[in-house]
């Protein structure tokens, strides 16, 4: 076969297979593109720190798999501050600060196809590189158009092959929920298209303290199953990764909130059983116990505990005493 143009023209033949490499499989591959959408307060950036703190401290997959050792990460945020929020965050979830970089803002305008980022990941031998949210980062770019995204999205699929870096765009969903999921992030399709790999977080149905992670697009292997967890104020994030555990987890949720709340309104009832007492009593006596004044109010209203004010100090009451005040 003759061909004018040889010099560029491959066959399929000379070209030698290779497997996929996975930071989480099936969910994040190394040397592509994935994206992380969902809508405000849903828990992604929160699920992202902890896999920045796995990698960067060679630590667990969600699934309990060993990563091999620790690894540079670049987080670029651009709706938090880094002093306030974002160097927390990382501590919290247990991050090794000194293998997450960030570029400095303040010194360079960033688009998501900056050469800045290109060295980086070069320089730092970063195997990971999470941009959040990704629609602030493209520029004077137009994100509803076919062509700027195309191109952009392309040449950052190139550095994440070439430098073997896991990159994770974390987005926002538009409004239009009756859409698939494909089709709900903001901007062109053609992010979508891009991405090998695509995982939407979502609030649990029937409980919105757990967080289930979809995987909507794979690409490279069989699609993964879902993935739950919540946020634990002593364990961090709690890991839950089939449907079966997030059910079993929603119904344990449950069980430890209504426990409590039976037993804030026993003690409330106890509390309030020879007569009226002060507000101020019944808050502090509730904090120490470690109760959320909003279980407290709910419970209040449950019981039909009713407030009146005498002199300067209001009280509370059981509805059956108050004729005792």
């Amino acid at each position: 076969m003759e061909c004018h143009n040889s010099a560029l023209v491959k066959m399929y033949s000379d070209v030698r297979p290779t497997s996929v490499n996975w930071l989480w499989y099936p969910y994040i591959p190394y040397g592509k593109i994935t994206i992380l959408q969902g809508d405000p307060g849903d828990g992604k950036s929160t699920m992202m720190m902890n896999i920045i703190a796995a990698v960067s401290t060679g630590g667990l997959t969600p699934d309990g798999k060993k990563i091999k050792e620790p690894q540079t990460v670049i987080y670029q945020c651009s709706e938090d501050g880094v002093a306030d929020t974002i160097k927390p965050r990382l501590l919290i979830a247990g991050a090794a600060c000194d293998k997450v970089a960030f570029l400095d803002e303040e010194k360079v305008d960033l688009s998501l196809d900056d050469e800045n980022i290109r060295r980086a990941i070069y320089e730092l031998k970063a195997k990971l590189l999470v941009i959040d949210p990704f629609q602030a980062y493209f520029g004077d770019g137009d994100l509803s158009s076919t062509m700027g995204v195309r191109k952009i999205m392309h040449r950052l699929g190139i550095w994440a092959s070439l430098y073997d870096c896991a990159i994770v765009l974390i987005g926002h969903l538009n409004k239009n929920t009756s859409s698939k999921a494909l089709y709900r992030s903001l901007g062109s399709i053609d992010v979508m298209a891009t991405a090998r790999s695509v995982l939407q977080v979502s609030c649990f149905e029937e409980n919105s303290e757990i967080k289930v992670i979809k995987q909507v697009k794979s690409s490279l292997a069989p699609r993964g199953k879902d993935v739950c967890f919540r946020t634990d104020t002593t364990q961090g994030i709690v890991w839950f990764c089939n449907e079966e555990n997030c059910l079993e987890t929603n119904q344990k949720v449950h069980i430890e909130k209504y426990t409590k709340q039976e037993q804030t309104a026993k003690m409330l009832q106890k509390v309030l059983t020879n007569g009226p007492v002060a507000a101020s009593a019944i808050a502090k006596h509730f904090s120490s116990a470690n109760i959320s004044e909003r279980t407290v109010m709910l419970m209040k209203k449950m019981l039909g505990i009713k407030s009146f004010r005498k002199g300067d100090k209001w009280y509370w009451a059981l509805e059956e005493k108050i004729g005792g005040r």
